[in-house]
């Protein structure tokens, strides 16, 4: 999935440059996603669902995640 383009409940997350990505994986109502960035694994995210049915709306949380946390390491890396 490209992080690139908001997803459809996200407004106000900051978009991530094209080659960042991320693939979700569940396991019960635990989704995880897989980070990366130019198909290099930087970092997992994960959020727990009590309604786990609602698959979108945990992607969609795990998109604002995985994009809040590559605006964070991009702001690190560039003050270094």
């Amino acid at each position: 999935m490209n992080l690139d383009r908001a997803s459809a409940v996200t407004t106000s997350e900051p978009l991530a440059p094209p080659e960042w990505g991320m693939d979700v994986k569940r396991e019960g109502n635990q989704f995880t996603a897989e980070v990366t960035r130019s198909a290099v694994v930087m970092c997992h995210v994960s959020v727990v669902r009590p309604d786990d049915d609602d698959e979108p709306a945990a992607v969609a949380a795990l998109a604002d995640k995985a994009r809040r946390w590559i605006h964070e390491y991009l702001e690190r890396a560039a003050g270094r």
